[in-house]
């Protein structure tokens, strides 16, 4: 009984971080469709521990980069979010505008319902970490702040 009762919690969650994403470009990774699950170390927060931050909802994942192709599809999935919220609040910051080797992006999407939304992109070389976040937080500035 209990073991079900567990396996139901983790499934509502599992749907419940899933939506968060919904409607992103990104969504797919998170979901274990662009780069194998197996492949991914995925962090998910939620609650009381994330309140100190202002954040009701942190999510990551984080793998090496088998190909420059991995690279270029994350990559272009972050920029389709950046595209297709003309207006959002963002920052990038490259190691060079040629290799790009190591890059960050810090975007602030559209609010849902109460809550702002962040989505961040990080690469070094073949590393690349995506984090998704929600909460009250109210800007980049502040976010950048708590992440230093």
């Amino acid at each position: 009984m209990k073991k079900m009762l567990i396996i139901i919690i983790t499934w509502l969650l599992t749907i419940a971080t899933t939506q968060a994403q919904s409607g992103l470009s990104v969504s797919p990774l998170f979901e274990g469709k662009i780069i194998p699950t197996q492949r991914m170390v995925e962090t998910r927060v939620k609650g009381k521990m994330l309140t100190k931050y202002q954040l009701t909802l942190f999510r990551s994942v984080r793998f090496k980069a088998n190909n420059k192709q991995e690279i270029n599809r994350v990559h272009d999935m972050i920029e389709q979010d950046k595209k297709k919220n003309p207006g959002i609040t963002y920052t990038e910051n490259y190691s060079s505008e040629k290799s790009r080797s190591k890059e960050t992006l810090m975007l602030q999407l559209p609010k849902q319902g109460n809550q702002n939304r962040f989505l961040c992109y990080k690469r070094n070389n073949e590393d690349v970490t995506v984090i998704y976040m929600e909460g009250t937080l109210n800007s980049l500035d502040t976010l950048r702040e708590l992440i230093k």
